[in-house]
């Protein structure tokens, strides 16, 4: 019995130790974090509308494929809140201000360049995205006025999408991360990307466009698994 399990014994050594030498190429993980958005748009004579950043969250899932000991290309797939807010210069007592919540499913597709040593690696990144437009909250305080009062009134409500609101939109995005291999398999990374809009997300009416675009930084926790 000793001489038949002898042989299975030294396959089994061999496997295992291949797996610990062999580098793994794809690795997988979840990812954590917080945004900030700002919003640029033309202010076609509104000249009392001022528009400032707002924070939100991002949860989602990411892969990296190893291409070489520096180069790895990478995908996110994130959902992300994308806000900002929107005061107007009335000179009234009460503020008058609208804050967008926007939700996106975001896809950015990455080169990764690294550098650094087994476990303390840095990484920059660079590529494009896809994103679509889940949903909108919009809540703040608006205004009515009669011959003789201002009335202000306080509003939380889901946004409808309209013919003239863009849905999908494209950008640019950049980088840079500080991943810690806390074993062969697992690893923990902090990014920081930039996530610049190429396309407006409102369309306008055919008789006045009115492009806005969404400016946003992402700082999250990853934590990673290699195959």
């Amino acid at each position: 019995m000793k001489h038949l399990l002898f042989p299975f014994l030294l396959v089994a050594i061999s496997i295992a130790s291949a797996q610990e030498t062999t580098p793994s190429l794809w690795s997988f993980g979840l990812r954590g974090g917080w945004t900030s958005t700002t919003i640029s748009r033309y202010d076609g004579g509104r000249m009392d509308e001022v528009y400032s950043s707002r924070s939100g969250i991002e949860v989602g899932i990411q892969s990296r494929y190893e291409v070489n000991s520096w180069l790895a290309l990478r995908a996110n797939l994130s959902f992300m809140q994308r806000s900002h807010r929107m005061d107007r210069n009335l000179n009234y007592i009460n503020p008058v201000f609208t804050e967008h919540i926007n939700s996106y499913l975001m896809l950015p597709m990455m080169a990764d360049f690294s550098f650094g040593g087994d476990y303390l690696r840095g990484h920059l990144f660079a590529g494009a995205f896809a994103g679509y437009w889940l949903t909108e909250q919009r809540r703040g305080k608006t205004y009515w006025m009669t011959d003789y009062y201002v009335y202000f009134e306080d509003f939380d409500e889901r946004r409808d999408f309209t013919s003239e609101d863009n849905r999908f939109n494209f950008g640019l995005s950049l980088g840079a991360s500080l991943s810690y291999s806390l074993s062969s398999k697992v690893d923990l990374a902090i990014d920081a990307i930039y996530y610049y809009d190429l396309t407006s997300h409102h369309i306008g009416s055919p008789h006045l466009a009115d492009p806005r675009y969404l400016n946003t930084i992402s700082l999250s926790l990853s934590v990673n698994y290699k195959l």
